[in-house]
């Protein structure tokens, strides 16, 4: 791996049983940190719900100070990138924080193949601490006949050191439409129109200075609701192509509002994630996820990682197990009210009298 001559630190972390390392390095030039992982083998033939995964990292971060935004690139072992397709997902856990809606180990962030690169403004950083344990998992797909060696997953992130000046706090948050625990955030829709949805309760107030979203294939939208008033505060929709395929989701900074969309402690709201199956049968899989960046009124309200409850560990376990081979989805969980799904639209009923017509005339002689 070249290194640049201004990389004023760098920290072998950790190894995998399969020989991948996991580095950081700081870039004073560039006031970069990154974290690599490699060297990466995905084997041919390997479709996007079928993706390959290996067991995730644990390693310390070095070093205290500020987070101000991420990328995540794949490229082969000439350096060069490798299609986004192949990008399953990617992301990082603080397992010495937590999340503010849901009792589990912090999300720092989380990546899937249509998710741009993040910036924050040059006053706001996430911080880290050093010795923090941080957790690198990641999925990788490959839908060519050609198996791909050597690889490797790169994070960079703008970073400011721990004595720079006037940084103010941002935490990363989430809110799932189908928060599970131990098990994928994933949830089936049926055929035609479905919306499924959960509710939350936040135990720090503060405002939301960044909102963006993950669906799959056939979403239309995500919604944050007041669960109170029904009032949506924002909406996020899906950007399409003709066959229902998701190429991105919007994103927004709230640029009308002052400091942001303001949320407060103790008050329930909701998150919606709207889908629409063209198809005759229902499609597993699905997920509805907000990711946010959060400006908190008073850091001493957010609330404490503890360890040992057991849904801090139940999460812990299926976070490693998803990960560490052939089995679905790890992005996200939580342990809110089970979702709510509403029935199917019209358009499954007509959806459902095809299939039955088809049927009958197999049956006739």
């Amino acid at each position: 791996m070249t290194r640049s001559h201004s990389a004023i630190v760098l920290v072998f972390l950790a190894r995998a049983l399969s020989a991948q390392t996991v580095d950081v390095t700081f870039d004073a030039a560039r006031h970069e940190a990154s974290i690599t992982i490699g060297p990466l083998h995905v084997p041919a033939a390997t479709p996007y719900n079928h993706h390959f995964s290996q067991r995730p990292v644990e390693f310390a971060w070095p070093a205290s100070g500020w987070v101000q935004g991420f990328r995540v690139e794949l490229v082969d072992s000439a350096g060069r990138a490798l299609p986004r397709e192949m990008l399953h997902h990617a992301g990082v856990a603080n397992l010495d924080r937590r999340q503010l809606a849901y009792p589990t180990a912090e999300r720092l962030f989380a990546a899937g193949r249509e998710t741009a690169p993040v910036i924050l403004p040059g006053s706001f950083g996430i911080p880290l601490v050093g010795k923090q344990r941080l957790l690198l998992y990641y999925a990788l797909a490959n839908e060519t006949s050609r198996e791909v060696h050597g690889a490797t997953l790169r994070i960079t992130m703008p970073w400011m050191d721990a004595d720079a000046d006037g940084v103010r706090t941002l935490m990363p948050i989430y809110f799932d439409a189908h928060p599970t625990l131990g098990a994928p955030s994933t949830f089936d829709v049926a055929a035609g129109r479905t919306v499924t949805s959960a509710e939350f309760v936040l135990p720090a107030s503060g405002h939301l200075r960044y909102l963006g979203g993950h669906l799959h294939d056939f979403g239309v939208e995500l919604r944050l609701e007041d669960a109170a008033s029904n009032e949506v505060l924002a909406r996020l929709e899906a950007d399409r192509d003709d066959h229902g395929r998701v190429l991105g989701v919007a994103r927004t900074r709230f640029l009308l509002k002052w400091n942001g969309l303001r949320l407060h402690a103790d008050r329930r709201y909701r998150v919606v994630a709207v889908y629409d199956n063209p198809t005759c049968a229902p499609v597993a899989g699905a997920m509805g996820v907000l990711v946010a960046v959060f400006a908190p009124d008073d850091m001493t309200r957010w609330p404490a990682v503890d360890t040992t409850d057991a849904s801090y560990l139940k999460d812990l376990a299926w976070l490693n197990e998803a990960n560490g081979g052939d089995a679905g989805e790890a992005h996200h969980h939580g342990t809110e009210a089970p979702a709510v799904a509403d029935s199917p639209s019209p358009a499954a009923g007509s959806c459902l009298l095809r299939l039955a017509a088809a049927a009958g005339t197999a049956d006739r002689p």
